[in-house]
């Protein structure tokens, strides 16, 4: 099985793609699809295969810019050879070409990628638009070269990689499309009363039956097609560590905190951090610990889809506060992880002491951590993804 490079995408397909298959990723207008043809293509160049990219929406130029600013080298590939393009665009707004192969005339477009396909034994291409193909071809025209490309990638053992906008095309001409394909990767966005954000899901696949998980996701710069996790609430008791906990897992954070009358800070109204980590993206939410502030508990726990409970491992008479904080946060529905501080502590509990205490189900990950030396941390953030994307 050969990698996707996109974050969520081999588990849904079963460990990956086969070599020689066709993937279309069929996008709404309006969601970012490029970066996915992209992230494949750069991913298995990295490795040593050959590859070439077939562009009819940007000249060369425009492109490997925009491989710059997901921070992927692609300037150094065509240096060294190990990637061409064949350029679709260019002749097309009066520009000159210095691609190795170009295109301006269509009628001459089927023979040309099967020549380029050639060259690319056990590599990828990635065919960046199938749109502009349909529209400068006929519905028929289209479809005969889909499936003779797909039979000469095959014979080549070569991966292509379709990008493709739904425009408004009859609905049989996009079944006849999506059924040439050995795969499809539906690229959506997620509605309520507004766009709240994108998603993609596998549609069908030759080689195995696909988990039907809609997973949000972010094109970011630098970095690509990101998993989204769009709310983890983090709570707990007060001065059990949430609001250093949300610094440590965080690549920004923000707290709102004020010095009370002891002179020690303590979060009034929330503590706010962006999480970048193996390929997923998060905002996090930390709440106050102490009751006076519970009203905002409701409020930072609507949407949360997952929850990090802290709990301080020597204090055990805060135990009967967490659950309630867990009670009154939803965390009960959500998947939740405890999180045993200060473990470094004397008298601290371990993570079956704790479990006892608090009457917790097995099925609930307790992850022993020392927050102030970030001990602990990136298994927590682990557990958490585990229960939610099974990463």
């Amino acid at each position: 099985m050969r990698k996707t490079y996109i974050p969520k995408l081999d588990d849904l397909l079963g460990g990956g793609i086969l070599d020689g298959v066709s993937i279309m990723f069929c996008a709404y207008p309006g969601v970012d699809c490029e970066a996915f043809g992209y992230q494949m293509l750069n991913g298995r160049v990295e490795e040593g295969d050959p590859a070439f990219i077939f562009t009819n929406v940007a000249e060369p130029e425009t492109i490997q810019y925009e491989f710059n600013s997901y921070g992927w080298d692609l300037e150094s590939f065509l240096k060294n050879e190990k990637v061409f393009f064949v350029d679709g665009s260019s002749s097309f707004i009066g520009a000159p070409s210095t691609s190795k192969y170009h295109i301006n005339d269509y009628s001459k477009v089927e023979d040309t990628i099967l020549k380029a396909i050639e060259e690319v034994p056990n590599g990828i291409a990635v065919i960046n638009n199938l749109s502009v193909i349909i529209d400068y071809l006929d519905n028929g025209n289209t479809l005969n070269i889909i499936q003779k490309w797909n039979e000469k990638a095959k014979e080549n053992e070569t991966t292509l990689v379709y990008i493709f906008t739904e425009w408004d095309y009859s609905k049989e001409l996009v079944n006849k499309i999506k059924e040439s394909m050995d795969c499809v990767v539906d690229l959506k966005t997620i509605e309520e009363r507004v766009i709240i954000g994108q998603g993609f899901m596998v549609a069908n696949s030759s080689w195995t039956e696909p988990i039907s998980t809609m997973v949000l996701f972010f094109v970011v710069q630098p970095g690509g097609v990101k998993v989204y996790v769009p709310k983890i609430l983090v709570t707990g008791p007060y001065n059990s560590g949430k609001s250093s906990f949300v610094k440590s897992i965080s690549t920004k954070s923000v707290s709102v905190d004020r010095k009370a009358m002891s002179a020690f800070p303590t979060t009034i109204a929330m503590d706010i951090g962006h999480v970048d980590y193996k390929g997923f993206l998060a905002d996090v939410f930390g709440t106050p610990g102490q009751e006076r502030f519970d009203l905002i508990l409701d409020v930072l726990s609507k949407e949360a889809v997952g929850s990090f409970i802290i709990v301080d491992s020597t204090a055990p008479q805060t135990f009967a506060r967490a659950k309630e904080m867990i009670r009154k946060t939803r965390a009960e529905a959500i998947p939740k992880v405890i999180i045993a501080n200060k473990q470094d502590l004397p008298d601290a509990l371990s993570p079956d002491e704790i479990r006892e205490k608090m009457k917790l189900n097995k099925d609930i990950p307790i992850i022993p951590t020392i927050i102030t030396e970030k001990k602990g941390i990136t298994e927590a953030l682990d557990a958490l993804l585990e229960l939610l994307y099974g990463d």
